[in-house]
């Protein structure tokens, strides 16, 4: 059983005004109540991270409008490509994705795709059509076996290692 979505949010205490993704506590509730109800025989939690290549960088040079409208096109492209039961949420300067009930190999595969979709096409911004990459961390859980701080860490820092692999990649512990 996979726990209901976040609401319509009208207070805007659970979402992103700009991105529509949920807040990082938002996304760490879900994840701690996800890996609560997971199964230690079944389908596994996962939590991917990805950070925009780059993107301080650019928004030092451009301003937080290229950022805000980076995050969104990113974001977007995330939202259009995950499950009902998966939750998009904003995460240290990135997105992250809890990715409920998942075999690892569909979790693997999932962030490739992701990994692509944002590669191959470029994102609007105010200032043009702008290509860029990320870098992943998919990290994967039994559910018990960690709270969502703590698989969150991991994933984080599953990120650095492939931000430091030079980006445009995922890196797992499949």
């Amino acid at each position: 059983m996979i726990p209901a979505p976040l609401s319509d949010d009208p207070n805007g205490r659970h979402r992103d005004p700009v991105t529509g993704a949920a807040t990082e506590e938002s996304l760490l509730r879900f994840l701690d109540a996800v890996l609560a109800m997971a199964e230690p025989n079944g389908p596994q939690v996962g939590m991917l991270c990805l950070e925009v290549d780059g993107l301080d960088r650019l928004a030092a040079a451009h301003g937080p409008a290229l950022r805000e409208a980076v995050l969104l096109g990113v974001a977007d492209r995330m939202q259009e490509r995950i499950r009902i039961q998966d939750l998009i949420g904003l995460v240290d300067g990135g997105l992250g994705i809890c990715l409920a009930e998942i075999f690892p190999a569909q979790a693997h595969g999932a962030a490739q795709r992701l990994l692509r979709a944002v590669r191959l096409q470029p994102v609007p911004t105010p200032f043009g059509a702008l290509p860029v990459t990320c870098s992943i961390g998919l990290a994967l859980s039994r559910g018990h076996e960690e709270d969502g701080p703590a698989l969150l860490a991991r994933a984080q820092g599953l990120r650095r290692a492939a931000r430091r692999a030079g980006g445009d990649t995922v890196v797992t512990t499949l």
